[in-house]
């Protein structure tokens, strides 16, 4: 049997049995999500996906996420809605590059493994972009969340080591954006030639930081989008960088998207 196979006939098994009494208490603490993640993902964010696809764990979590029912996941909290789905989305990200083995690039993996596959998340089949664009982007609009989903890719954010919890959200969030802006390898701010580099995921889902809390800049050179994305950027960024970045006399460069697999 497959490994894939495995894994839909785990969730199969428990959508046809009665819920188990841990969907009634769902651990939103990611206990079982939480150690795949420290035990396989270093501290640049590459992932040992051989060492994934022999630990029990990860089956384990996604037959959690399958078996709480849709009732429960509708009950949570935003912040508790948040996690689950975030968690979700990097969890299905791993098992789908695992059950594709090898591969160089999530983008070679057919079919389109964004939309074709289907995953049991809360009760409900699901696609990696219903999880992202519906869920998180649409009902939940926390654009921060793209700091912390990562698409299997050396150019997505780095992968934290531990799962993304409920309690201090905001927090954790706040941390990500940080790290996402302050990293040269993906956002930086060159004075010299007056040029901003931004990741092409600014370019992508500028749009949802539009009416984000940030610093007011004059940015009249600017689109919407563009402006939002340089005004969010502003907020992690040192006294210098800010300053340049309120003349608004630069040019805005897209960075080249590595699509190569985040792995090690």
């Amino acid at each position: 049997m497959t490994r894939a196979l495995a894994i839909l006939v785990t969730v199969a098994t428990l959508l046809l049995a009665p819920p188990p009494a841990s969907a009634e208490g769902f651990d939103h603490a990611y206990t079982t999500w939480d150690k795949v993640l420290r035990r396989h993902v270093d501290d640049r964010g590459r992932v040992d996906y051989a060492a994934v696809a022999e630990d029990p764990g990860l089956d384990a979590f996604l037959a959690e996420l399958a078996a709480v029912p849709p009732d429960r996941v509708a009950a949570f909290s935003d912040e508790q809605k948040v996690a689950f789905y975030v968690n979700a989305y990097n969890a299905i990200t791993f098992a789908t590059i695992v059950a594709a083995m090898p591969t160089d690039s999530i983008r070679d993996i057919r079919p389109d493994p964004w939309e074709a596959t289907r995953w049991t998340v809360g009760g409900r089949r699901m696609s990696l972009n219903e999880i992202e664009h519906k869920k998180l982007r649409r009902d939940l609009s926390e654009p921060r969340v793209h700091f912390v989903l990562v698409c299997a890719a050396v150019s997505c954010p780095v992968l934290p080591d531990r799962a993304v919890l409920p309690e201090g959200l905001d927090e954790q969030l706040e941390r990500a954006a940080r790290a996402f802006f302050t990293d040269p390898a993906r956002n930086r701010v060159d004075r010299s030639s007056r040029k901003v580099y931004l990741s092409r995921i600014l370019d992508w889902y500028g749009d949802d930081f539009i009416g984000a809390e940030a610093p007011e800049l004059k940015l009249d050179r600017l689109d919407a989008k563009e402006a939002a994305v340089v005004r969010t950027m502003a907020k992690y960024l040192g006294e210098a960088d800010r300053a340049f970045l309120a003349e608004g006399d630069f040019t805005i460069v897209l960075s080249e998207y590595d699509w190569s697999l985040n792995g090690r």
